[in-house]
């Protein structure tokens, strides 16, 4: 309880005081007492004070006393007090006036009196007062110490606020989702009121009040105090106290500042934990696509974090082009990281649980397989791949995203191996102009690409192939479109020509043509083979230009 100037007065010495004027200010909170040495000592005064005089140093016409008196309300005086029979041998009637008038208690000392018998009383008082005060803040601040080297957590520190404060506490992180509420109704609320009407409550901290309604619990109104947690200038976390039973008495501010404290240095702990975990499982991760580990050591680390490494996985490999378009400082990196992880994290989790390792530029993920055939978790990939790519395509339009998929890796030996593959997927899907390719649906183009990646393809094009590319350069015509189409059409005559929407004759001369020219027999099966990969071959070249 803060000490007023109604307890004041019924101090010793000032029990025969006279209280003349500003009776409604007797509830003013005394911060402090002082003697009034200078007249313009008011100036200096930071409110809450009692002022001590004899009038003695106060020469000022009786005109001005009022204004005297006005801008000690206005400063927040707390009382005036007067000592009569030495200066003065009554108060006079402009001070009494003017204390009613701006509220200002102005009390009447008999000349007896000494001012040190007035002072000491008050200044023990004060000083009690704040001893109280610090050993109720160390009390509490060793309680609140013992809940986070218990590991009580955030639940923990909510549920002893809940208990002192008598009211419900809710924490939220900096987007204002819970992270701890022992009444899940009051987490959402409703402003009735403009931010700049706040009752601001301490300037230092920051903490206000607001006016709320929780529409859960049918609109019901009350007030909230708001205690922003701060960590390096910026904001993390929200304290909360929903004043649904009763007002926050002054006291209870110091409980709030420990709390905010002792949050603070949670969120801290957490970060730390979770910055050291995120390490642990990407060195992990890391080492299991090196295949630089022993199975026995990486099957003790997963325990560690309860990964179960005996299932089966593909690894997802997706790759970000041209984002140094959109990224300019390392903040920006950090943060296109971050919104990268979320998002993936978040649509990947539509399919399956997942492990995820992340980069600057690049990001794999442990999709698991186990119980699944191979054609529908690829199924499920390039579904997820597809959304992932149309939501950034709206923030990032210039980058592109390539996604390549490795083999299932059934034992942990394996994962290298299908990081590999993924890797060498995406080499491949550029040689194809592809964003999406699945290693083990490449079939034959994956021979091609990867014998492609080392040696110019151009001498592998069959001569039946190239004396087509030849003729159609030479007269303009497109033979060897018309004989790919045949050969997808399964060398069926009728269905090539639909494709291509022309008459069946014509498709029948066109056939005749290219048999002239390439030489190659039709119902030849080396023939037909050697023809398929040319084509492909041809294909592969077009893309990689």
């Amino acid at each position: 309880m803060e000490i007023t100037v109604a307890d004041v007065l019924a101090m010793g010495a000032l029990r025969d005081a006279k209280l003349l004027a500003g009776k409604q200010g007797s509830n003013n909170v005394v911060k402090g007492i002082t003697i009034i040495e200078v007249p313009d000592i008011v100036d200096w005064v930071s409110g809450g004070e009692i002022l001590l005089t004899s009038l003695y140093n106060v020469r000022l016409e009786l005109s001005s006393l009022r204004d005297y008196i006005g801008k000690m309300a206005q400063k927040g005086v707390s009382a005036l007090i007067i000592k009569t029979g030495r200066v003065v041998e009554e108060i006079p009637r402009e001070i009494i006036q003017a204390g009613d008038e701006f509220g200002l208690p102005v009390i009447e000392l008999g000349k007896e009196v000494r001012f040190i018998d007035v002072m000491y009383p008050v200044m023990a008082e004060l000083f009690n007062k704040e001893v109280s005060k610090l050993q109720y803040y160390k009390q509490v601040q060793d309680h609140f110490t013992e809940l986070v080297i218990a590991g009580e957590g955030l639940d923990g520190i909510a549920r002893v606020l809940e208990e002192l404060l008598g009211n419900p506490v809710i924490i939220y992180d900096k987007d204002y989702k819970a992270m701890t509420a022992a009444d899940s109704r009051l987490t959402s609320f409703e402003e009735v009121q403009d931010s700049t009407e706040r009752e601001n409550l301490n300037d230092k901290f920051y903490y206000y009040r607001q006016e709320v309604i929780f529409p859960e619990i049918h609109d019901f109104p009350a007030s909230q105090v708001v205690i922003p947690i701060q960590q390096l200038n910026q904001i993390n976390a929200y304290l909360v106290v929903v004043e649904k039973n009763k007002k926050l008495a002054d006291m209870e501010y110091v409980i709030l500042e420990n709390a905010a404290t002792v949050i603070s240095l949670e969120l801290v702990k957490r970060f730390a934990i979770s910055e050291v975990e995120r390490r642990f499982k990407n060195d992990l991760l890391d080492s299991l696509i090196s295949g630089n580990i022993l199975i026995e050591t990486a099957l003790e680390r997963a325990a560690i974090i309860g990964w179960d490494l005996n299932d089966s996985y593909s690894i997802v490999l997706m790759e970000f082009a041209d984002i140094n378009d959109y990224l300019t400082g390392k903040k920006q990196r950090t943060n296109f990281i971050t919104e990268v992880g979320s998002t993936v994290a978040k649509v990947i989790n539509e399919y399956t649980k997942h492990y995820m390792r992340i980069s600057s530029d690049s990001l794999y993920v442990l999709w698991p397989a186990k119980g699944r055939d191979e054609a529908g978790v690829v199924a499920d990939i390039k579904k997820a791949a597809l959304k992932i790519s149309a939501i950034f395509a709206k923030r990032y339009p210039k980058m592109r995203i390539s996604t390549g998929v490795g083999s299932i890796a059934l034992q942990i030996k394996d994962i290298a191996g299908s990081y590999r593959e993924a890797k060498n997927a995406i080499s491949i899907g550029r040689i194809m102009d592809e964003d999406f390719v699945s290693f083990t649906e490449l079939g034959v183009m994956r021979m091609l690409c990867m014998l492609g990646l080392n040696n110019d393809l151009t001498e592998f094009i069959p001569r039946s192939i190239n004396n087509l590319m030849v003729y159609d350069k030479e007269n303009k015509t497109n033979l060897l479109n018309t004989f790919e189409v045949f050969l997808q059409n399964n060398s069926n005559a009728t269905s090539t020509a639909k494709e291509l929407f022309v008459h069946y004759k014509t498709i029948l001369y066109r056939l005749e043509k290219i048999r002239e020219i390439s030489g190659i027999d039709f119902t030849n099966h080396k023939d037909r083979l050697e023809a398929e990969l040319g084509l492909k071959i041809v294909s592969l070249l077009k893309n990689r230009k």
